[in-house]
């Protein structure tokens, strides 16, 4: 496989190293409040102890307050460098808000945002992530070739760059379709933890979650 897999959602320990022993080194946590997976400041500190200093971490944020976001990352920096933190934001707020942490950030495409404008020409946006769901929506209304050059044209700046971020959400069982490779160069395919992947609420089936790595990483993406 030629683009990198990423879990997110992480919330323990055993996650964290059976990711790693699978040689994932990207790593992302989710602060979201509503979020079945949203990580308490506490145990964020701890899971650092698991993650090594050139593993890339994700703190994936929305319509959180400034203050907060700044607090995560005070705390992540304890232990890992800042080039290799990157904030993700799944809201739709101004470029200028993003920019004010001073931090290279990733963020989740919304055909609809009122801020894709200054987004898409911001120097510190680092990637965008799109969801499998939207774009199997658009496969089904044959619009996905339309979605990918409109994508392309506005987001020329960072898709110039060798430097940006093309991510792909994905679930588990997501079913691939061709097109969708033709039409986009992945850099990340990312699956975020959800019951498909649990024993039980917030208890990860190890397992399972490494036989879906595996499957994934054999995969021509």
């Amino acid at each position: 496989m030629d683009s990198r897999l990423r879990v997110e959602g992480i919330y323990d320990k055993r996650t964290v190293q059976r990711l790693k022993q699978s040689g994932l080194k990207d790593l992302s946590f989710d602060f979201r409040v509503r979020s079945f997976n949203f990580l308490q400041k506490h145990i964020f500190e701890e899971l650092l102890d698991e993650v090594s200093h050139d593993d890339q971490i994700y703190l994936l944020f929305e319509n959180e307050a400034d203050f907060v976001i700044e607090s995560i990352i005070e705390v992540a920096q304890t232990k890992c460098k800042k080039e290799n933190i990157i904030l993700e934001f799944s809201d739709d707020q101004s470029a200028s808000f993003y920019e004010s942490f001073g931090m290279s950030y990733i963020w989740h495409y919304q055909s609809d945002s009122k801020n894709m404008a200054n987004i898409s020409s911001s120097n510190l946006l680092k990637g965008i992530n799109l969801s499998f769901t939207d774009l199997l929506d658009a496969h089904n209304k044959v619009t996905l070739h339309n979605l990918s050059v409109n994508l392309h044209a506005t987001f020329s700046k960072l898709f110039l760059d060798e430097s940006g971020l093309l991510i792909l959400n994905l679930d588990w069982d997501s079913n691939l379709f061709s097109s969708i490779v033709e039409y986009f160069d992945f850099d990340i395919i990312s699956m975020a933890i959800n019951n498909k992947v649990e024993v039980c609420y917030r208890n990860v089936d190890l397992s399972k979650m490494q036989d879906h790595v595996r499957y994934l990483q054999e995969l021509s993406l």
